[in-house]
């Protein structure tokens, strides 16, 4: 009987450790926008899920060339950007084939953007 309660004690401590009420603690993701830069962290994330890959030059796909920041600040103002990394309807997904970006990364081009999409 002590065996079955212990078990079953373990068990509950396992199961109510590994729940998160929201993204923010998942990722430990409190974003300030004055923290989120073009240079640093724009450039880390399209690099760091393979978007350059596909949208670069010479022949960039959709036309799109993420290594050029005019090319970058034209679909951050038009709603393309956070439509295709939020998988938002109306929008091709990105990155195509796969799953959406992290939480805490879209919260971050989210930031990026509303702040006017900024060369800095």
């Amino acid at each position: 009987m002590k065996t079955t309660i212990i078990l079953f004690m373990g068990m509950a401590i396992t199961a109510t450790g590994c729940y998160y009420d929201t993204d923010e603690e998942l990722y430990n993701c409190a974003v300030d926008s004055a923290t989120v830069k073009y240079s640093k962290t724009m450039k880390t994330i399209l690099t760091s899920y393979g978007c350059i890959g596909c949208h670069s030059a010479p022949a960039p796909s959709g036309s799109i060339n993420l290594t050029v920041y005019a090319s970058i600040k034209t679909v951050a103002d038009n709603g393309r950007l956070y439509g295709a990394i939020n998988h938002a309807p109306g929008y091709v997904p990105m990155p195509q084939g796969g799953g959406k970006i992290n939480a805490c990364d879209i919260k971050k081009v989210k930031a990026w953007i509303d702040a006017g999409a900024p060369n800095n």
